[in-house]
């Protein structure tokens, strides 16, 4: 696990990184396939399962930061801390958890949907949520277990397409291989 730790900059993993930051901000703040106040589902969690799947999890903490930070003030949205602080441990998870060469559906893609949607969409998401409308954290957290099954149950789903285009983009040349990052 510390291996995965390692954390490479160039130019061409700054260029990726970045393109994988607007793929999310496009699919979380434009494209939502639900957003009912508490309760947002969309597909944005995809590019950055897939940057700390490529880069590890400094890349992949950075990346969700940077991509909820650039949110606000374009979608005029309120900062809130503790959501922020669950995104950046969310790819950070993302890189611990898929940052490897020997990914199998049993035990990663499942310990990675439920480690981030529990302790980052369930909990510390919630938490912020309930701090910022001023809401009981109880009952805010019982309305929003559906979208965390939702949300494992995605992850679960894409992870085999997942793998298969980074083994493509990995045998392609297009990313560096896992013991250059």
């Amino acid at each position: 696990m510390l291996s995965s730790l390692k954390f490479k900059i160039s130019v061409r993993i700054i260029c990726q990184v970045a393109m994988l930051i607007a793929v999310t901000f496009i699919l979380e703040r434009l494209v939502p396939v639900v957003n009912v106040l508490t309760m947002r589902i969309s597909f944005a969690f995809l590019p950055m399962m897939f940057c700390g799947m490529l880069f590890g999890p400094v890349w992949g903490a950075i990346s969700f930061g940077i991509a909820d930070i650039l949110g606000w003030p374009i979608m005029g949205f309120v900062p809130i801390p503790l959501i922020l602080l669950s995104r950046i441990v969310m790819g950070f998870l993302f890189g611990l958890i898929l940052y490897r060469d020997d990914l199998r559906f049993l035990p990663h893609s499942v310990l990675c949907a439920f480690s981030t949607q529990v302790i980052c969409g369930l909990g510390l998401t919630t938490l912020g949520l309930a701090q910022f409308y001023g809401s009981p954290y109880m009952p805010l957290l019982i309305s929003r277990i559906p979208q965390t099954v939702v949300f494992i149950v995605m992850q679960l789903a894409v992870f085999p397409v997942l793998i298969m285009l980074r083994d493509a983009l990995r045998n392609s040349g297009l990313t560096p291989e896992k013991s250059d990052s």
